[in-house]
């Protein structure tokens, strides 16, 4: 007989066009256009010029709320951690600090965007001889591949060993990606961000959004491409190693007949 998998307290699917909107359109949007927008209104509020620091920083404020935000609402809702979401609210939160700490710099700037998916590549590397490497965070996760299913499976089979060897080459894959998207991150902030957010805020706001822009086609297609290729090898190790098909393997449902039985 087939067996069904539970299926209790499942934790609510994320929405992926919401947290493409708070955590990259809506901030670039309201650094780009939001001086041009609601600079007026802002200046007769705060009493300062709209081109001025304390609006430019409102609005850089304003911006940064949105990732924030999201990632704070998200968890409230789906009472889980969103990595991805974290990680949004997170650079946010450093971009706001930069653009607002006074000395600050475009080269600290170019530094943080640089920092961050750096450390994880580290990380992620790092973490391989744990208990809870962040390979499967995100890959071989829970929320898409039936782990415990995969794992049965290769038990039976006596391929676990072979299967943690994949697991390890497609941990380096994930890794490269961060240190691509690492020098890819500086050497477009050194290009795009050149304005001072000390001399002129908005006009470090418009850079930091145009930046922003840039980063999908420029770094984020990259490492997807990448990315997907390291999903590919494993799911293609899946099938090799446990027999499991890619349906078996992302179908919340029944087990195949040949673990059931």
């Amino acid at each position: 007989m087939n067996q069904t998998l539970p299926n209790h307290n499942k934790p609510k699917k994320e929405s992926m066009w919401l947290n493409l909107g708070f955590n990259l359109v809506i901030p670039i949007v309201f650094l780009r256009k939001g001086g041009d927008w609601f600079g007026p209104s802002l200046e007769n509020l705060l009493q300062s010029p709209k081109d001025g620091t304390l609006v430019g920083s409102v609005m850089l404020l304003l911006a940064i709320s949105f990732p924030i935000g999201y990632g704070i609402w998200d968890f409230c809702r789906r009472k889980k951690w969103n990595f991805l979401s974290i990680l949004g609210a997170l650079s946010a939160f450093l971009t706001g600090g930069i653009g607002l700490l006074p000395g600050a710099t475009v080269s600290m700037f170019a530094i943080k965007e640089a920092a961050l998916p750096g450390i994880l590549g580290l990380l992620t590397v790092i973490t391989l001889k744990t208990k809870k490497p962040l390979v499967k965070l995100f890959l071989y996760n829970p929320d898409v591949i039936q782990v415990d299913l995969v794992d049965q499976a290769l038990a039976e089979r006596g391929t676990t060993n072979e299967f943690n060897q994949l697991l390890k080459k497609c941990t380096w894959l994930i890794a490269l990606t961060f240190i691509l998207s690492a020098c890819l991150n500086y050497f477009l902030a050194i290009a795009i961000v050149v304005t001072e957010p000390s001399i002129d805020k908005l006009a470090f706001n418009d850079e930091v959004g145009k930046m922003m822009g840039w980063s999908f086609p420029i770094i984020s297609l990259p490492c997807m491409v990448v990315s997907a290729y390291a999903f590919w090898l494993l799911i293609k190790g899946i099938r090799s190693l446990a027999g499991l098909s890619f349906e078996d393997v992302l179908t919340q449902g029944q087990v195949p007949k040949n673990l059931a039985e």
